[in-house]
C-alpha cells in the first residue's frame, strides 16, 4: 500500500554555499512551484543548472539557505538535522544518479537495506524487496552481488530500492540515464503507475521520453526557473 502521496510548495526556494575558495556560489535561486499529492514532476535543464540542487532540497537531503519548502504540511527548512532524518526514512524514496548501492552487498540486501529503519518484521522486508525487484524486472537477479551487475542493472537495483519503501514522494536522479530504450519505457511505466496510486514523483531527467510524460515540468537555467509548465 503505497502511502498517501505529498503535496510540495515551494516559494523563492535558494540554496547557496561557499567553494573552497571562500567564494559564494548560487546554485538555486528564486524557485517557485506546486506539485499536487500525486504528480508526476520532470526538472529539467542543462548540465548544472540546479536540478540535483532541487532534488536534495526536496527530498530533505540538504536545507535551502532562502525561501520556503512546504512537504505535506512540513516546513523542510524549518526541521533539526534529527527530525529532517526521520522525515526522510518516513516520507521519501530516493533514486541517486549513481544508484548509490553498496557493491559487496546483493542486489536483494541493498533493497531491503532502508527497510530496516522500519518497524517491519524480517519476513515483511524481505517480501517487499523481492516484489520491488520484481517491479523491476531484476526478481531472478536477486542474489546477484550488485558489483557484477552492468550499470543498467544497478540502476533498476536502485528504483527497486525507492520503490520498496512504499513512500509518499518518491525522487529520482536521471532515472532512465544508463538504461536502452526498452528498459527506459518500462522505468517510466512504473513510475507513472507510482504516481497514478497515488505517490507524488519528483525527476530530473534530460529524456525526452521521462519529460514528454510529465504532468508538470520545471525548467532550471543557472539555477534559476527558466518558466513553469503544467500538463492538461
Amino acid at each position: 500500500m503505497i502511502a498517501q502521496g505529498a503535496s510540495v510548495s515551494a516559494r523563492g526556494l535558494g540554496r547557496t554555499y561557499s567553494d573552497r575558495s571562500g567564494r559564494i556560489v548560487t546554485a538555486l535561486d528564486g524557485v517557485t512551484f506546486d506539485l499536487a499529492a500525486g504528480a508526476f514532476a520532470v526538472v529539467r535543464g542543462p548540465s548544472g543548472c540546479g536540478k540535483s540542487t532541487l532534488l536534495n532540497l526536496v527530498g530533505a537531503l540538504d536545507r535551502p539557505t532562502a525561501g520556503r519548502l512546504c512537504i505535506a504540511d512540513v516546513e523542510v527548512q524549518d526541521l533539526t538535522p534529527n527530525d529532517a532524518a526521520a522525515f526522510r526514512r518516513a516520507r521519501v524514496g530516493y533514486l541517486f544518479q549513481d544508484a548509490g548501492l553498496i557493491e559487496p552487498m546483493s542486489a536483494l540486501d541493498n533493497v531491503e537495506l532502508p527497510l530496516a529503519y522500519r518497524r517491519l518484521s524480517r519476513a515483511d522486508r524481505r517480501r517487499r524487496a523481492l516484489a520491488a525487484l520484481d517491479e523491476v524486472r531484476l526478481a531472478g537477479a536477486a542474489h546477484a552481488e550488485v558489483g557484477r551487475m552492468s550499470g543498467g542493472e544497478r540502476q533498476r537495483v536502485g528504483l527497486a530500492r525507492a520503490l520498496a519503501v512504499d513512500a509518499s514522494l518518491l525522487i529520482c536522479d536521471e532515472p532512465t540515464a544508463a538504461l536502452d530504450e526498452d528498459a527506459s519505457r518500462a522505468v517510466v511505466d512504473i513510475l507513472i503507475a507510482r504516481a497514478r496510486a497515488g505517490a507524488t514523483v519528483i525527476c530530473s531527467s534530460h529524456d525526452p521520453l521521462v519529460i514528454s510524460r510529465a504532468d508538470v515540468i520545471i525548467r532550471l537555467d543557472r539555477g534559476r526557473q527558466v518558466e513553469p509548465e503544467t500538463r492538461p
